[in-house]
């Protein structure tokens, strides 16, 4: 497994964009679509590989800080995505907030949003064994849960060779459908090993904490190999490592 580019949505879902023109070696593709149709794919890709021509993170320590520690929570947390998706090149920077962390804590009187979760979430995606170093050696310094269960997930997608792979971070529940009122298959713990058949599941008959529609995700237990959902938390986050 190789680092790529590419952004790197929730739970392990790739964009694919280098795959957005595979066809256009097909005379006329172009040619067939309209305007705004072939903007709105370029600025799909766009968005998706931000980093394209670069051989590392574009952003400074302090940028850096202001995206993963400095944000309200949410903000802080959703940025685990767009870390992990910068691939190795990241690694060291990510590294050098973990050992920051007590600075970053003293400094922000303990207001740091989702850090240091959301670094611990970003190395564990990052495929490469720079990144498995780095969460062992903080792991080691710190005997710190999270990033045992990132080294436990990071193994997972190592052996799978897939992304569609994680841990439970919370314990939970397993559930026979998307619905909060579903008969309960099985009562779950943190670390809990699952594949990721299906993710973010909108059922729109409940009201989700934030407001909008309540999500949840179908897995697959491991090595059980049975079935069914577990719900995503208020912020919606993917609840697996």
């Amino acid at each position: 497994m190789t680092a790529r580019v590419g952004l790197q949505l929730p739970g392990g879902a790739s964009d694919g964009g280098a795959q957005v023109f595979s066809g256009v070696k097909q005379r006329g593709w172009l040619a067939a679509m309209g305007k705004r149709a072939i903007g709105a794919v370029l600025l799909a890709v766009a968005l998706a590989c931000p980093l394209a021509g670069h051989a590392g993170p574009p952003l400074t320590l302090p940028e850096w800080e202001k995206r993963m520690v400095q944000g309200g929570y949410v903000d802080t947390l959703y940025a685990a995505y767009w870390a992990a998706a910068q691939g190795e090149a990241a690694v060291p920077i990510l590294a050098q907030l973990l050992q920051n962390r007590q600075q970053y804590g003293e400094e922000r009187h303990g207001a740091v949003g989702a850090f240091p979760f959301n670094v611990l979430w970003a190395l564990g995606h990052i495929p490469s064994s720079k990144s498995l170093k780095a969460l062992e050696t903080y792991q080691a310094a710190t005997q710190d849960a999270t990033a045992a269960l990132a080294i436990k997930g990071w193994w997972l997608r190592r052996f799978q060779e897939s992304s569609r792979y994680g841990v439970l971070v919370n314990d939970g529940s397993l559930l026979e459908s998307a619905g909060e009122k579903s008969r309960e298959v099985k009562k779950l713990k943190s670390g809990q090993k699952v594949k990721i058949l299906q993710e973010k599941i909108a059922n729109y008959r409940e009201v989700g904490p934030r407001g909008g529609p309540a999500y949840y995700d179908r897995v697959e237990l491991l090595p059980s190999g049975e079935q069914g959902y577990i719900p995503r938390a208020g912020d919606d986050f993917t609840p697996f490592i």
